[in-house]
């Protein structure tokens, strides 16, 4: 029994401790940024990233015929190869016309995948932002207080087999949570709702 317990207390400790990492966001000036805004907070990126993120797209689509993998986000995973392409010719095309203006995103608002407008962006930029909150390159501000936030946590959750990251908010006390900001998993599976009657 005692051995029971001990390794029950193992497990335990070994998931609280190994369940969550800090980040800290690096306290550099914007000089053209975007601002992207969801339900809890508001995240703010230099273009630069988008623009490099493009430049291994460039390469990387055409080695890989276009294919759907190279994508994470799920709205990618039901085309074929030519829509691919045709969506990605659409963004690249928006990009070049409007990198210069600013730009102000919102999951407040519907966004339509093949609209041709600003909103075309979303999906990408939804693949790049888990690795820059990650890195540090994301400055966040709780849309609640209007407040940046000099550190955030990223848990992380098994679903089928994959690991997908939660960004949240530090706790406030021993008995909060921390308010999610992004939950990977709602970018990259299929959300699938129980409809009661």
């Amino acid at each position: 029994m005692k051995k029971l317990i001990l390794l029950a207390a193992i497990l335990a400790c070994h998931v609280c401790v190994s369940a969550q990492t800090i980040v800290k966001p690096f306290n550099i000036p914007m000089k053209d940024s975007i601002v992207y805004q969801v339900e809890n907070a508001v995240f703010i990126f230099d273009k630069q990233h988008v623009e490099d993120y493009f430049k291994g797209l460039d390469t990387i689509l055409v080695q890989r015929k276009y294919d759907k993998k190279v994508f994470r986000n799920i709205q990618f995973a039901h085309l074929t190869e030519e829509e691919v392409q045709r969506h990605y010719g659409m963004v690249t095309k928006f990009w070049a016309a409007s990198k210069a203006n600013p730009m102000h995103y919102s999951t407040d608002r519907i966004s339509l995948f093949w609209n041709d407008s600003e909103t075309i962006l979303m999906p990408y930029l939804d693949e790049i932002l888990p690795e820059l909150l990650e890195q540090g390159w994301v400055q966040v501000e709780d849309r609640a207080t209007k407040k940046r936030v000099k550190q955030f946590r990223i848990d992380y959750e098994d679903i089928d087999l994959k690991t997908f990251r939660i960004f949240r908010f530090d706790k406030i006390n021993n008995r909060d949570i921390g308010k999610m900001m992004l939950r990977e998993s709602e970018i990259f599976l299929e959300q699938m709702h129980n409809v009661q009657r």
